[in-house]
């Protein structure tokens, strides 16, 4: 019989006795090991539902694999599994969720000590701020983002990840010479010759910019330049909202042609397939109404928009101020002057709230014509 309490054991001369030191200190190692093997699955798994696309799992096994990892004070596995957390609520769609978590990573002291993290976290922040339609917000995290990547010695995609970031909130916030400058910038990062995704998520972004200043021929060579690098059978979901995008910024330039419609009929194929939030399928209801509107279809343009204004709620602030905007303009062509009203002041209204201030100046020019001030 082995006696592990220190004290002789009353079972004849053979008993022996062991110190109580050493055998409580292998019992925590074990405990320790368990506990660590389990936060090394629970990370595994998180990865594995990130990869698979199920971003409430992802959210869910990240978030316990944050807390022991915090319970073991093991900062890395922490900040790891905490930012994977905010992406995966980014993912959702869950956009202010995932801004009050990234602001907690910015806040730990492992990320003021890496201007690497300091870049990914504050990209990731400018993301979720221009989801929720904190424009100015974002372009300060997006500035803070690229400034700090390019400080960092071989860190090009993390720079580029940053700048792509920087010039979406400032082109959303209507600041498009300011943005054109960055796509410059951009466009100098794309000559080392970074992974096609990158190239093209990028060439994407600087389209995206050129249709907003009216460049529609830098515009169209640009997002060629993306489809040409993105590819549908590596992502689906990025080709549908690729798709999208270039569709809806086409619209905006006023390109009302068969490959803006192709645009549309790709995404909306894509996005069958892939599922995707319901703030995905307004936003492409949204692009699909648009096209209505310029192409004089506005009754079926109206029942989309009234849609989708239901639930506005779900979009980023400008996003909803263009649906109002837009269902403004086909009530007014429809001759329905009170309806076209209250949805250009509430367009109006939520554009300065979100600091699109000269889309808020062309709803006021709408309201002022509807009311036969012009």
């Amino acid at each position: 019989m082995l006696a592990i309490t220190g004290r002789p054991a009353a079972c004849g001369p053979r008993c022996w006795t062991v110190p109580p030191g050493p055998v409580r200190e292998l019992k925590v190692v074990k405990v320790l090991q368990e506990i660590t093997g389990e936060q090394v699955l629970l990370e595994l798994q998180a990865r594995s539902a990130w990869n698979q696309r199920d971003y409430e799992q992802t959210q869910r096994i990240a978030e316990q694999a944050a807390a022991m990892a915090a319970e073991l004070k093991d900062d890395n596995a922490w900040w790891n599994m905490t930012f994977l957390q905010a992406e995966s609520l980014r993912k959702q769609g869950l956009v202010r969720e995932s801004a009050m978590v990234a602001r907690t990573l910015q806040h730990h002291p492992m990320t003021g000590q890496s201007a690497a993290l300091v870049a990914r976290v504050c990209t990731m922040t400018s993301l979720a701020l221009q989801g929720s339609g904190d424009l100015a917000d974002a372009v300060v995290e997006a500035r803070r983002a690229a400034e700090s990547a390019a400080r960092i010695p071989g860190q090009q995609e993390l720079h580029i990840e940053a700048q792509n970031a920087l010039i979406a909130a400032l082109a959303d916030s209507d600041q498009l010479n300011d943005a054109w400058t960055e796509c410059l910038v951009l466009a100098e990062l794309l000559e080392d010759n970074p992974s096609k995704q990158t190239s093209g998520m990028s060439y994407w972004a600087i389209g995206n910019v050129a249709f907003l200043l009216q460049r529609v021929e830098d515009g169209t060579k640009y997002h060629r330049l993306a489809a040409e690098n993105l590819s549908p059978t590596n992502d689906l979901d990025l080709w549908a909202r690729f798709n999208r995008a270039s569709a809806a910024l086409r619209l905006a330039a006023g390109v009302v042609e068969p490959e803006t419609l192709e645009c549309i009929d790709r995404a909306e194929m894509a996005s069958s397939i892939v599922g995707g939030s319901e703030r995905d399928r307004l936003e492409l209801a949204l692009t699909r109404a648009h096209w209505l509107v310029l192409t004089g279809q506005f009754d079926a343009a109206i029942e989309r928009l009234r849609a989708v204004t239901s639930q506005e709620s779900l979009l980023a602030t400008h996003t909803a101020a263009e649906a109002r905007f837009l269902l403004g303009q086909a009530y007014n062509a429809r001759h329905i002057e009170l309806e076209a009203l209250l949805n250009l002041e509430a367009s109006e209204e939520l554009f300065v709230q979100s600091g699109a201030n000269d889309r808020a100046a062309a709803a006021r020019q709408l309201i002022h014509k509807v009311q036969g001030f012009d």
